[in-house]
């Protein structure tokens, strides 16, 4: 006959330490999520109308917000080509920014994170590169939030165009 004990209890120091490390896991999710939110959502103060004739493949592409600030944006080169490299423009008038950046992000698909930083080359003209990401589809529709970093807040004005793979 074998003697069959009990399983072992883990004692009272070692379950404090596991809630212990929960509950610092779990703080140290919550912080990430707080620091993270403005970020990948940030508050917009206002919004461009979006310009239905507008068409990127033709050259840039102004818009217009209400207070008279207009927004042009262009992409190079014309043919807008997933995966290869594209030079961005944008030319800023009537308002005083801090900084720009470019979120291109699909319609109708969830694309990832796709936000550059564009670099002031002179006065009101910023500059910078970057590349859509692959695509399964063979045509796919974009939209392109120039991000407008002022004193008061963001402003942003979307262009959307189409982009169709050489597969």
């Amino acid at each position: 006959m074998t003697d069959a004990s009990p399983p072992a209890r883990p004692d009272r120091a070692t379950v404090a330490l596991w809630v212990t490390l929960g509950l610092l896991f779990a703080a140290l999710t919550a912080a990430a999520f707080y620091k993270t939110w403005p970020l990948l959502y940030p508050e917009v103060l206002a919004s461009a109308p979006l310009d239905p004739t507008c068409n990127l493949n033709a050259g840039p592409c102004t818009a217009r917000f209400p207070d008279g600030a207009e927004v042009r944006f262009g992409l190079e080169p014309r043919t807008l080509p997933p995966v290869a490299p594209l030079r961005i423009g944008v030319e800023v008038k009537g308002i005083e920014v801090r900084s720009v950046e470019v979120d291109f992000a699909g319609t109708d698909m969830n694309m990832g994170y796709n936000r550059l930083p564009l670099t002031e080359t002179q006065a009101g003209r910023y500059e910078g590169q970057g590349m859509l990401p692959v695509c399964v589809r063979n045509r796919m529709e974009w939209e392109a939030k120039v991000m407008l970093h002022t004193y008061a807040g963001i402003l942003v004005a979307p262009f959307r165009f189409e982009t169709i793979s050489a597969r």
